[in-house]
């Protein structure tokens, strides 16, 4: 594994989890590239079987250096609303094991292999340039600054989804995707002679995050909230009313449709991405959808929802602290929620798209909220780098170094390794 504050000299290999314990998952299929046969791998009775015949473990190596891997199926976008079933072509070496009572499987391979598959599995190989060799810096310096570690108990260096960063393999690599990966072969982003745990999101929607509103950390100097766009001045959107007066006006952002066109935005998207309106969005629960919802995820059994009211907002305008009022078998309980994952988390069937956003009531003849719609802006925890802004800036000729001078502030570029 990759160790906290050690800076690497030379190419590391990596351990990626493809197959988690949590997936529950008791069957996989690999076929080498080299190879007409198809293995299949099954946990019965909690043994392992290749092709029937039992096994402690399992390890595949490549034949050739031109050989690979085809693995199916593979969970990608665990918990989201994207989430589904995909192949993937890895290289590198597998290893197979059961924890868990589950199918556990792992891709063991050097980094810049692994690396040259997180950019087109983030976003598509038709990116420009720019952008896929800031998204792959900027994912090496995540990786190898080895800061979260949210599988460490499992002895990996990353998963291969979006709690970590997406690695669907090989299937979406273009020469230019390839070309750029190489290019920027052991460069990382530094911060007083640390690799920099440099976060990123799909769309911050107009203003990115600082970090420590995200998550229970000490403030990082580089991951300060920005305002995504050639003025440099931040609105002020920690109120409720000025984050709803900012939501329709700022449109000039490096995010925004008049930058990058939504009709075209799909065609920039990761594979697993859905089209739709990254910028600004919004979606409506009726009282009966939102009382089902509410309850389930806090297993609280409500019987009306009053009021859903944000009391702290982050400087990008994402809610870090809301209050959910409710009846509760006739007397009113008011819950607490006091992270922006959580709010996301509780506040949609799957994951609410960003916690940046006001709220609307529809009320009946009666007065009571018979409909909740919620207007948003951005995709994801919005801290870092916004993939769809740092587009935008590509695509306006921004060069690599200026697009990641601007997400991440008093950084530079170094080269730890040929």
């Amino acid at each position: 594994m990759l160790i906290k504050g050690q800076i690497p000299t030379k190419e590391p290999n990596v351990s990626i989890g493809l197959v988690l314990p949590e997936d529950q998952q008791k069957s996989v299929t690999i076929k080498s590239s080299d190879s007409k046969s198809e293995h299949q791998i099954l946990v019965q009775n909690d043994t392992l079987l290749l092709d029937g015949n039992p096994l402690p473990r399992i390890h595949f190596n490549r034949s050739t250096s031109d050989s690979y891997f085809t693995i199916h199926p593979i969970r990608a976008g665990r918990g989201f609303h994207w989430e589904k079933h995909i192949s993937i072509q890895v290289l590198g070496s597998i290893n197979i094991s059961i924890k868990d009572g589950a199918l556990f499987v792992i891709n063991q391979i050097p980094v810049e292999q692994y690396l040259m598959c997180v950019a087109t599995s983030e976003m598509s190989g038709d990116c420009p340039p720019a952008l896929l060799e800031s998204q792959t810096i900027a994912a090496r310096s995540w990786l190898l600054a080895a800061d979260e570690q949210k599988h460490a108990h499992l002895e990996l260096d990353a998963c291969n989804d979006d709690c970590c960063q997406r690695y669907q393999g090989m299937g979406n690599l273009t020469e230019t995707a390839k070309k750029a990966s190489l290019s920027t072969r052991g460069k990382v982003i530094m911060h007083h002679e640390a690799i920099c745990d440099t976060r990123y999101s799909k769309s911050c929607g107009g203003v990115s995050e600082s970090n420590e509103s995200v998550w229970e950390e000490s403030a990082k100097p580089y991951l300060r909230a920005i305002h995504d766009s050639p003025n440099s001045t931040l609105p002020d959107l920690q109120s409720n009313e000025n984050f709803e007066y900012w939501y329709s006006q700022d449109s000039d952002c490096f995010c925004s449709p008049r930058i990058v066109p939504e009709n075209e935005l799909h065609q920039y998207l990761g594979h697993v991405d859905k089209s739709g309106s990254y910028f600004r969005w919004d979606v409506s629960f009726k009282q009966e959808e939102l009382i089902k919802l509410i309850s389930n995820k806090t297993n609280n059994p409500y019987d009306s929802i009053q009021s859903i009211k944000p009391l702290k907002r982050g400087l990008s305008g994402r809610i870090i602290q809301l209050e959910i009022k409710g009846q509760l078998k006739g007397i009113e309980s008011i819950i607490i929620l006091d992270s922006e994952y959580e709010i996301r988390r509780v506040l949609h069937p799957n994951f609410m798209f960003s916690s940046a956003f006001f709220i609307k009531y529809s009320i009946d003849r009666h007065s009571n909220i018979e409909e909740i719609s919620f207007y948003g802006a951005g995709w994801g925890h919005g801290a870092g780098l916004c993939q769809i802004g740092a587009l935008g800036m590509a695509l306006n000729h921004y060069s690599t170094e200026e697009i990641l001078n601007h997400y991440f502030k008093s950084t530079e570029l170094e080269k730890i390794y040929d």
